[in-house]
């Protein structure tokens, strides 16, 4: 049955078709040959009662005066004359043998004694003797009182007669079965046409083909399934239309606000170079213009408390300066087109220890980083950075680990903190909130056509894995786009 089931519509039509006129010819022949068996076997009674009748009749006399040589001559005649009489046997009453046709014994298989049937009209049974089935009939003289005839018939012819009927049955079985075969395969395909149409036209609106339709059948019930096909697909590619429509309102927008956010963030990093510039000449000469007058001063102030206390203005300033040196630099860090991403990032860190000496960092890379565009590695140094903070805000960690890994075509960067974790419900929250923290990281990996994964565990820390592609486009030698 399972090897039915991988087959079409159309063969198991036809197999069941086929197979049912098949058993139906098989059942038919079957019967018939039945009958025909009975047919003959209740033929080759009436013969071999006939004969038991006229034999009896001759030798009634004959038995009883004991003239087994007449009766003997009598029955090879008869025998003689009849070729599907095999023996002839004459018993007493008590069923012991007077005489036969047998002048050699009797065939093997066959009895010696028969038990006597009384007045029955006649009995018939078969043996399987060494010369085939014998079919004798029993039959009494006289009624039982002078003897009985024991009258063997071949079967042989029978069943010869019933093999050549059966073999003209099988060919005719097969022969009908084989127009059968061919009126059901035409029938079959005429019937099937329209369900096969229709199988192929819903394999085809599946694969997102909703132009397809089904040419109306003169069947009713199918007619009206294929009107109704074709009034559905007519109502998906309406469907179909407007959601193209609104998809490709939703990419017009998406690609909008991604050109805004990245006008955005491009402005924001123009902000900081001009802030970094202005940090770094004007007020950066600035506080250096007044550590040198403080210097100067210092000359003119006569008493110690004078000095000391302009030797603390001026370590102030020094510490000023510094401060906003550091923020020009975490504003737009030079190095960063300098000496390249490790380098910017390594010095980043150095200065991140020195300021939060509880925390340990590890950092890791593998690859060349030398040729990558500004926006990668821009993207690559404000993550560090963000994370950093993050981290340092959030986690309450005590180990760092950074990794960059530049892979064939693609840039990995990890970072990974052992603190307090969180439940990525709560940055849904938070970006709802409009803690950007996170949301500005993968806005701008998403600039990048990059994937931002983020995966934390409540008091098991925090992952952030950024995959980065790097065509041709996004490496040293292309537009620097920001």
């Amino acid at each position: 049955m399972s090897e039915i089931n991988g087959h079409s519509l159309y063969v198991k039509f036809n197999i069941l078709l086929v197979g049912a006129i098949f058993i139906s010819g098989l059942v038919m022949g079957a019967v018939l040959l039945y009958t025909t068996s009975r047919s003959l076997e209740e033929n080759l009674d009436q013969t071999g009662t006939e004969i038991a009748v006229s034999v009896g009749s001759v030798i009634s006399s004959q038995i009883l005066v004991d003239d087994r040589f007449a009766i003997t001559e009598q029955l090879l005649a008869i025998k003689n004359k009849n070729h599907h009489v095999r023996y002839i046997i004459v018993t007493k009453p008590q069923g012991d043998i007077l005489t036969s046709t047998f002048t050699a014994g009797l065939p093997q298989g066959l009895p010696q004694q028969r038990r006597p049937i009384g007045t029955t009209e006649y009995d018939t049974i078969t043996f399987d003797s060494n010369e085939g089935y014998i079919r004798e009939i029993m039959y009494p003289i006289d009624d039982g009182l002078v003897g009985y005839l024991r009258i063997g018939m071949m079967e042989n012819e029978m069943y010869e007669l019933l093999l050549r009927r059966g073999l003209e049955l099988f060919v005719l079985i097969f022969v009908v079965c084989t127009v059968a075969s061919f009126f059901a395969s035409r029938f079959a395909y005429a019937f099937l046409l329209p369900l096969q149409m229709m199988s192929e036209a819903v394999r085809r609106l599946g694969s997102g083909d909703y132009t397809v339709t089904v040419e109306p059948d003169a069947d009713k019930d199918i007619g009206g399934l294929a009107a109704a096909f074709n009034d559905m697909t007519g109502k998906l590619r309406q469907k179909d239309a407007e959601n193209s429509a609104l998809l490709a309102s939703l990419q017009a927008k998406e690609a909008l606000r991604l050109q805004l956010i990245n006008r955005l963030f491009t402005a924001r990093e123009d902000e900081r170079r001009r802030i970094s510039g202005e940090l770094h000449d004007e007020a950066g000469q600035s506080m250096a213009s007044i550590l040198a007058y403080l210097r100067v001063l210092r000359e003119y102030i006569p008493t110690e408390t004078g000095r000391a206390l302009l030797a603390n203005v001026r370590t102030v300033t020094k510490d000023t300066l510094e401060s906003l040196r550091r923020l020009a630099v975490n504003l737009h860090p030079p190095l960063l087109d300098d000496l390249g991403l490790v380098s910017a990032m390594e010095k980043y860190m150095e200065t991140f220890r020195s300021a939060h000496e509880e925390l340990t960092l590890e950092f890791s890379h593998t690859g060349n980083f030398d040729d990558l565009a500004r926006p990668v590695s821009l993207l690559c140094y404000r993550t560090l950075q963000e994370g950093l903070t993050n981290i340092v805000s959030h986690a309450h960690a005590s180990a760092v680990s950074i990794s960059l890994q530049r892979l064939e075509g693609t840039l990995n960067m990890t970072i990974s903190d052992d603190g307090v974790g969180f439940n990525p419900d709560d940055a849904e929250k938070a970006r709802l909130e409009n803690h950007l923290g996170l949301v500005s990281m993968r806005e701008r990996v998403a600039l990048l056509n990059g994937t931002f994964t983020l995966n934390s565990i409540p008091k098991g820390g925090t992952t952030i894995l950024i995959t980065l592609p790097l065509p041709e486009e996004m490496t040293f030698g292309s537009p620097d786009h920001e």
